[in-house]
């Protein structure tokens, strides 16, 4: 029987920021095929998806724009029904290094998008995915919503905050938001090195391409790593749901790996690669956050949501679309 949140989307106008990105395009994809009116507003079209653009369906409408152009994003924004909020820069290291540039975009971009919001389409479910970072290092495991947060970089911060802007403009002006903290995504369309997304999708192309990879340490941090599908799926199911509406709900894997596990499994499912042991740089050292696994029920039991993919699956998956 088909589920109540996929008939949900059929005419339904939503716009995806961060649309071109990695889980912009898988979410613009799916979306489609489930009858919405897509819009994917992106600061720039990355050059190897340019290439596949033909390959798009012809429906899906392109805005290129920057995050914190008010004018433009007031009127992308205007009629949309639901908006998964998806812009951002991402990348714990690359923020510590240039943290204005990162309150610029990751902080200031959504304050434009919420603004608009609340000038002209008060009405809309804004669906925000933030990051399992800001929790730090956790104290106990697996970790719930009720863990302490502990921001170890300026870009787990500034998730933070921005979890806070979206339920505060929920509070006082009404928008439908939903928070999401995502554990490791990956999957297939990753648009190439220039857009590198989570170290899971890094691991399986060096790997696919015959590179090595590079474990830092002995790669014994265990972690969960959540397939693309599934963490679509959780969007949608937030997008939907009334009752999730001011909530912030964990979106992980069911089941943990080493890191030096991953870099296996990629291998062997590539036929290529080599792993490559390194001392750690400090500045990854610094926010190493060790061990984590997400308690995910809430979100199984408010949500309905689970995922379904397991890892060793995924990652089959993702190399036979890169090695296309």
């Amino acid at each position: 029987m088909r589920e109540a949140h996929l008939d949900y989307y059929s005419g339904k106008k939503v716009l995806v920021t961060g649309g071109l990105g990695f889980i912009g395009i898988n979410t613009c994809l799916r979306l489609m095929e489930l009858g919405a009116e897509v819009t994917a507003l992106d600061n720039f079209i990355p050059p190897d998806l340019s290439d596949r653009l033909d390959q798009l369906p012809s429906r899906l409408r392109i805005a290129v724009a920057d995050i914190r152009d008010e004018e433009k994003v007031e009127r992308v924004a205007r009629d949309q029904e639901v908006i998964f909020n998806l812009a951002g820069k991402s990348g714990a290291v690359d923020s510590n290094k240039t943290p204005i540039s990162d309150l610029e975009i990751n902080c200031r971009g959504q304050l434009t998008l919420l603004e608009a919001c609340r000038s002209f389409n008060p009405g809309v479910t804004i669906v925000f995915p933030s990051s399992r970072l800001v929790y730090g290092k956790p104290r106990y495991l697996p970790v719930d919503e009720n863990h302490q947060v502990a921001p170890e970089s300026i870009y787990a911060a500034h998730k933070l905050a921005v979890e806070n802007y979206h339920l505060i403009y929920g509070h006082l002006y009404g928008l439908k938001v939903t928070v999401l903290r995502i554990s490791n995504p990956y999957g297939p369309m990753q648009a190439g090195e220039s857009r590198a997304y989570g170290i899971a999708n890094r691991f399986i192309q060096a790997a696919v391409a015959g590179k090595p990879i590079t474990l830092f340490g002995d790669g014994g941090q265990r972690r969960d790593y959540l397939y693309i599908d599934d963490l679509v799926d959780a969007f949608l199911r937030a997008g939907f749901a009334e009752t999730a509406r001011g909530k912030i709900y964990n979106i992980g894997d069911l089941s943990c790996v080493s890191i030096l596990e991953l870099a296996e499994m990629a291998v062997k499912a590539a036929g290529a690669g080599e792993i490559i042991m390194a001392p750690w740089p400090e500045e990854y050292r610094l926010i190493e956050t060790g061990d984590y696994q997400s308690d995910i029920t809430r979100a199984q039991h408010e949500l309905g949501w689970r995922p379904v993919t397991e890892i060793e699956e995924g990652i089959a998956r993702t190399v036979q679309f890169y090695k296309k």
